[in-house]
């Protein structure tokens, strides 16, 4: 059997340095300003020889895998399916596989997530955190593992997280809504106990209260069927004849209440909260309150690896960005 080759048999080889190799191996070259034509270089001549990189000693060596764990809650919701591509672009610039797993939002799946990438010996992982998560995060921050929770925060636990303005974003959709005319303003939601969900419709009731409207809620128990989603909306909408004007918690309530919206005789205001690629196409195009996730991506990976380097405390802080309300046609004046 053919010795396996090292970074210096390659680094003898090519007549590159070992250093330069190991930044293009991970992922730095054009961060380390190395030119694209060296980079081409050693990435086709890794492939003829068949280079493994030897992760296992690297890992020994540095006590470091070199692996992130991210879990999201449901991969269908384009903003988790948005937000994995992001933190993946950016683990692998910094050297680092990232393992996603999806939890379904249900707490059996998120526990059985985190230990997965717990036994992996992942460096560091964020987690879209559910009700009844607090002890298993707290044991992994008790055992040093760097967490960062995003999209939502666990009220009674000190761990870093961050998430957008919530309530705020709501408060002003529906302030948007109001001042364009509309005034039986309906809210549709998951029933949940997680915080951006109830921070969404506390932001809701806050200026329906403020402003002696009448709320008009619907809670659907959470399930991704689309057609039995949109159903029920329309069924709330048809039992409700006042309503105008309906705000969505989640894209995934979005694309069902289109559905029934489409069914209705009536014009019916819309926004929904998490914008979507093909929302300006739709006709009526569809007001979105738009998440920056981006930059949630960045302050994610920049946290855990401020942790993961010893950098920065196991800190409790949490970070608020804000949203923006992107207006589109579905909620022009009334």
């Amino acid at each position: 059997m053919a010795k396996k080759k090292s970074i210096a048999d390659l680094s003898r080889e090519l007549k590159i340095s070992t250093t330069t190799i190991s930044y293009v191996l991970n992922g730095k070259g054009r961060e380390k300003r190395i030119s694209q034509k060296v980079i081409d270089r050693i990435e086709k001549y890794i492939k003829e020889v068949g280079y493994i990189p030897d992760f296992i000693g690297r890992s020994l060596r540095t006590g470091k895998s070199m692996t992130l764990g991210l879990v999201v809650g449901e991969l269908r919701n384009p903003f988790f399916s948005d937000i994995s591509s992001e933190i993946e672009k950016l683990a692998a610039k910094a050297g680092y596989s990232l393992i996603v797993t999806s939890s379904n939002d249900e707490l059996e799946k998120v526990l059985r997530a985190i230990r997965l990438l717990a036994d992996r010996k992942v460096d560091g992982i964020a987690v879209a955190s559910t009700e009844g998560l607090e002890n298993e995060i707290r044991a992994l921050l008790e055992n040093k593992v760097p967490v960062m929770l995003y999209d939502r925060y666990l009220e009674d636990l000190a761990c870093s997280s961050i998430v957008v303005n919530n309530t705020e974003s709501t408060f002003e959709a529906t302030k948007h809504l109001y001042e364009n005319g509309y005034r039986n303003i309906g809210f549709v939601t998951f029933e949940s106990n997680q915080s951006s969900r109830q921070d969404r419709l506390k932001g809701y009731q806050a200026f329906v209260t403020e402003n002696n409207l009448k709320p008009s809620v619907l809670k659907i128990p959470y399930d991704v069927d689309y057609t039995g989603n949109a159903n029920k909306i329309l069924g709330f909408i048809n039992k409700n004849t006042e309503i105008d004007a309906v705000i969505f918690s989640t894209n995934l309530l979005t694309l069902s209440g289109l559905g029934a919206i489409n069914k209705l005789d009536r014009k019916i205001g819309l926004i929904s909260f998490d914008d979507h690629l093909l929302y300006e196409v739709f006709t009526p195009s569809i007001t979105a309150i738009s998440q920056p996730v981006k930059i949630m991506a960045e302050k994610i990976m920049e946290n855990l690896l401020k942790m993961i380097n010893g950098n920065q405390p196991f800190v409790s802080d949490t970070i608020v960005l804000p949203t923006v309300l992107k207006v589109r046609e579905s909620s022009q004046r009334k």
